[in-house]
């Protein structure tokens, strides 16, 4: 059985005896290069590492594209009467990559008036009965036989005109009273507003330009140039939806997958960590001493 002396002599950091080398002053300049080498690999691993843990945690992963991460989007649906039944396609389309993706979400409808049906807050599924309404059916109740779309329960709600700056302005209300700090607004309109309603929308759309906890998006249904020109002049052209950015595939559950840039900068730290490995082992591998050849 090991003494405690023994095992002391085991332990890695004590020095243990060694054999004689004459030549031991000639090796202490790569002694000394050597230490230092690896003090400054070491330091630098330690803070590659550090940076790559804090990189990773800041790669804003997204459930959809074109919604910041970690935010609450109130959706601002048109029903007014100019919205005909070919951009209720466009409208499915978003309520479904809403409710796949499961993001928080409140909802607004408007026309000459606007509601709030949803605050903000609630999961993105519970716009999934909404999306009946704009799906084509050839038979059931309360389907409208000109356009082969169920009755909409709000159509006997609102009058024909259309005034968007509403739907903006309780839009806005509803995340400042619920103190949302990453809100999204998400306009779905043909953006054909009301002529006397035109100074109040610039007015709306200059002032949301200005608030840094809100931002707004639109997703243009079949809007004319001059309507959507007039937008352009409030809103990036970042921020106004593709067609392309609404598309859900039906392999994947959006549930389960994430969409974020490419980390680029994590990749350079990662590179950074493998070539310090690389260095480290090339000039602080082990001294190898050849045996000498025995005489023939």
């Amino acid at each position: 059985m090991a003494t405690v002396r023994e095992l002391l002599d085991r332990l890695p950091w004590r020095r243990r005896p060694a054999v004689p080398l004459a030549d031991a002053p000639q090796l202490r300049f790569a002694l000394r290069r050597t230490l230092f080498i690896r003090l400054a690999l070491g330091a630098a691993l330690i803070t590659l590492g550090a940076v790559a843990a804090w990189r990773s945690l800041h790669l804003d992963p997204r459930p959809v594209s074109f919604l910041p991460a970690s935010s609450t989007t109130v959706v601002v649906i048109d029903q007014s009467k100019s919205i005909f039944p070919g951009a209720y396609r466009r409208i499915l389309a978003t309520l479904n990559k809403l409710v796949v993706s499961d993001v928080p979400v409140g909802l607004v409808a408007f026309s000459d008036t606007s509601y709030e049906m949803i605050p903000p807050g609630a999961r993105g599924s519970d716009l999934k009965p909404l999306m009946r309404f704009y799906t084509p059916a050839r038979e059931g109740p309360n389907i409208d036989p000109t356009t082969a779309y169920p009755t909409s329960p709000w159509d006997n709600i609102f009058a024909g005109g259309t005034k968007i700056s509403s739907g903006l302005e309780l839009a806005e209300e509803m995340l400042k009273r619920d103190k949302v700090q990453n809100g999204v607004i998400l306009l779905l309109s043909d953006l054909q507003t009301a002529s006397d309603d035109q100074p109040t929308l610039a007015q709306a759309l200059v002032r949301l330009q200005n608030e840094p906890h809100i931002r707004l998006k639109v997703v243009p249904l079949v809007a004319l140039a001059e309507d959507r020109a007039f937008f352009q002049r409030f809103v990036p052209l970042e921020d106004i939806i593709k067609p392309s950015q609404l598309r859900v595939s039906g392999t994947v559950d959006a549930r389960q997958s994430l969409v974020g840039r490419m980390p680029w900068a994590l990749f350079a730290i990662c590179a950074l960590l493998l070539i310090a490995l690389a260095v480290n082992e090339l000039l602080c591998g082990r001294l190898q001493i050849q045996r000498p050849r025995e005489a023939t």
